[in-house]
């Protein structure tokens, strides 16, 4: 089953704050709204009594339960590491199309995601990537994304293994500089605009096998 990570997401930053709760609490439920907490912060920014806001559960609770706010993210990160291999990335990976359609859904997906009027800018990995919160969370953010665009690519029919791992990465990271631009700016104009551009670089690969350059 295919997973629409932009709606989770939406839920979980958006979702009614509750205090009080009992201390029998939903496990998943407490790290989805943690997670929409830090997705909207970021880890450093985000504080003990922003979790209680947001979980309803008190603070020596989420010590006792996570290990605190360093646990809680942990927890938070791996829910939404799951949560995107089964969304963003299956389909790079176990795709039925060409490869090139594969990848040109995932980009389309990811503008829509990041340029809806609902949007949440940017990526929780790679919104924290950069103060290198979580690298073990980041080392497999970009695993999960470069085997689902390497795999793709081996659908596409291109013979030259290598040209097809240098494609990989130039998408790559062109998704983790668009996500930190949306993070930046949330203006949707010129998120739009990269991931735009990205797609006709693609779309010149499915018509006329044109090398990059230095090929």
């Amino acid at each position: 089953m295919r997973v629409n990570l932009h709606s989770v997401m939406q839920n979980a930053t958006t979702g009614t704050k509750r205090r009080g709760r009992p201390p029998a609490f939903d496990r998943d439920e407490v790290v989805a709204a943690a997670m929409g907490a830090f997705f909207l912060k970021g880890l450093e920014a985000t504080t003990l009594a922003d979790l209680e806001h947001a979980t309803g559960v008190d603070r020596s609770t989420l010590y006792n339960s996570f290990g605190g706010k360093a646990g809680l993210y942990e927890s938070a990160t791996g829910t939404y590491l799951s949560l995107a291999e089964a969304g963003l990335f299956a389909p790079l990976l176990d795709g039925t199309d060409d490869g090139y359609g594969d990848i040109l859904d995932f980009l389309g997906n990811l503008r829509t995601g990041l340029t809806s009027a609902d949007a949440i800018p940017g990526c929780l990995i790679v919104n924290d990537m950069a103060a290198g919160a979580d690298p073990v969370a980041a080392a497999r953010y970009r695993s999960l994304l470069e085997d689902g665009l390497r795999a793709a690519l081996a659908r596409t029919g291109d013979p030259d293994q290598e040209r097809r791992s240098h494609r990989a990465a130039l998408i790559a990271a062109s998704v983790i500089g668009v996500n930190l631009v949306s993070k930046a700016t949330a203006d949707p104009r010129e998120i739009g605009r990269l991931i735009d551009a990205l797609t006709d670089v693609v779309m010149t690969w499915t018509t006329d096998g044109e090398l990059l350059p230095g090929d």
